[in-house]
């Protein structure tokens, strides 16, 4: 498995959430070194700078490339995914962090090699099938109750402050779950 993000908040519970459910190897990319040394505390077996990801992920599955990638950046980022993947492999969207217009996706490629590319919306999904939701959230919390997954807070706003969280997350300069305080 591979996730795109792997300093962030998802990022950082994905490696352990794949762990707890059987992956036998996880892979992570990110921005910058500082946030590599950050992810890799998460139990990623390597974590890779995102600039040249395709070939470190080949290279680190000994040519195979893996089954899962996990996307919440989007544009060229999305594109490569695919040469990471291994045949039967799917690129899994989440997210469109870096706000590129849409990508033009060969098919071929794709067709040829058995490869998917598939959605996750969390809003689309809690109004069309909130049960769904429901069991996913409920499998996941359950995860972190256990111990098994860790939540690492890295920062807390005030309601306030919310403006400035934003253009932190969307300049994509946080590491770990940014929260905001409600209350105190």
């Amino acid at each position: 498995m591979l996730v795109h993000a792997a300093a962030g908040g998802v990022g950082s519970a994905a490696a352990q959430l794949a762990r707890s459910l059987g992956a036998a190897a996880v892979y992570g990319t990110v921005s910058t070194e500082e946030k590599a040394e950050y992810a890799s505390r998460f139990g990623y077996d390597g974590v890779f700078l995102r600039d040249g990801f395709p070939d470190a992920v080949r290279k680190a599955t000994s040519g195979r490339g893996v089954d899962l990638v996990l996307d919440p950046i989007g544009g060229p980022t999305r594109l490569a995914s695919f040469e990471a993947l291994a045949p039967f492999g799917r690129v899994a969207v989440y997210g469109e962090a870096a706000r590129h217009p849409d990508l033009h996706l060969p098919v071929l490629p794709v067709w040829k090699n058995n490869r998917a590319l598939t959605g996750y919306n969390i809003g689309d999904l809690s109004r069309r099938d909130p049960d769904t939701l429901r069991h996913h959230a409920r499998a996941a919390l359950g995860l972190v109750a256990s111990g098994a997954v860790r939540i690492d807070i890295t920062a807390e706003y005030d309601l306030a402050d919310a403006p400035q969280a934003q253009r932190l997350l969307e300049a994509g300069e946080n590491t770990g779950k940014a929260v905001r305080r409600v209350g105190r």
